[in-house]
């Protein structure tokens, strides 16, 4: 058995080789596995030239890597003949065997690095700039590694201060921290900016004083199955549009069927050239959040869909960046309540001057 396919230390989801080998023998006994657990299991059998391909693993291993995000791909391949005896029964022989492993990063995006020289160099996001934050805002990085991270933060007054962030996700294989940038804050001074340093890694925060109302906020997962949040600093506004069915009933005319659908406009505000890159990740996203503000404190509230984006964007001098959508509630019933808070316009992340 002659294998023509090496895999590389880490490899993301999306550009997985095709593994390619030729045998002498009657057939190839193939078992992958994925974070322990059999995906596939097949006897495989060589053309006319004792060729056998597999293509297209990034299809089969895609949907277990997300959940995941981080595990080991395993190909065992074992070379087998087979023969009958006199009594008619088949015999299966194992000639030779080989195996072939590699590290898989759930990714759908097509990264020009490969994923080692990725993964030791940056955290896993689109965001490859830096990302305006605000004071009250809760901001996560991801990254694949167990290593300890650091932040240095720097003030009005010229002086720095260095933090450990607080690991909150993840496992031996990649970690989630908390880089919320109230951590941060130092009494009679003024946050201007924080870095996060992990490994090779680094993300440059730049802190927005005052802190800007923002709604609606985001939590979506990215092209890495990791979750992220977007805070939308433009208009927003609500509407419901209704369908109605009606029919005369002992003579009154009554409504037997009203259908709500709510729908709700928002505008991410301008936005930096990196940060327009990396927010177009939200509407690729197929898992979004709304996030509100209760008592002080975040909760993710009902899953939406994205029905309408305009993500056009120009070179002309004089015009940045921004970006409008349009969403609904995932839930077939759109009348929403939202307990434990005090009727505010739109959602309770805007100013109380909205009032």
């Amino acid at each position: 058995m002659n294998i023509y396919t090496s895999f590389p230390q880490k490899v993301f989801a999306t550009q997985i080789p095709d593994v390619e080998l030729s045998s002498d023998c009657s057939r190839v006994y193939v078992v992958m596995s994925f974070a322990n657990s059999i995906i596939y299991e097949q006897s495989l059998y060589p053309d006319s030239n004792k060729h056998i391909a597999m293509r297209e693993l990034s299809n089969l291993v895609m949907p277990f890597a997300r959940r995941s995000l981080v595990a080991t791909l395993n190909v065992n391949l074992v070379e087998q003949t087979l023969s009958v005896d006199d009594l008619g029964k088949e015999n299966v022989t194992d000639i030779s065997k080989a195996s072939l492993t590699t590290a898989v990063i759930y990714s759908t995006a097509d990264v020009s690095e490969d994923a080692k020289t990725f993964c030791e160099n940056h955290f896993l996001s689109r965001l490859l700039g830096t990302k305006d934050t605000a004071v009250g805002r809760l901001e996560f990085l991801h990254y694949d590694s167990a290593e300890e991270a650091s932040v240095s933060a720097k003030y009005d007054d010229g002086s720095s201060a260095s933090f450990t962030p607080q690991k909150i996700g993840g496992n031996n294989s990649y970690s989630t921290i908390d880089v919320s940038p109230e951590q941060y804050v130092a009494n009679g001074k003024t946050l201007l900016a924080y870095t996060v340093t992990a490994g090779g890694r680094q993300q440059l925060f730049n802190v927005i004083n005052p802190s800007p109302d923002a709604a609606p906020i985001l939590l979506f997962t990215n092209s890495f199955g990791c979750q992220e949040l977007v805070y939308c600093t433009g208009t927003h506004r609500a509407a419901s549009d209704f369908k109605r069915a009606s029919t005369y009933v002992n003579g009154l005319l009554r409504d037997y069927s009203i259908d709500e659908i709510r729908n709700f406009d928002a505008d991410t505000g301008v936005l930096t050239f990196p940060m327009a890159d990396w927010i177009t990740d939200l509407f690729r996203s197929d898992e979004i959040y709304i996030v509100n503000f209760l008592n002080g404190k975040p909760s993710v509230g009902r899953r939406i869909v994205i029905t309408a984006q305009d993500t056009s964007i120009t070179n002309d001098h004089d015009e940045l960046p921004r970006f409008t959508f349009t969403y609904r509630y995932a839930l077939r019933n759109q009348n929403v309540l939202q307990t434990g808070r005090g009727g505010r316009v739109f959602d309770n992340t805007f100013d109380f001057t909205f009032n």
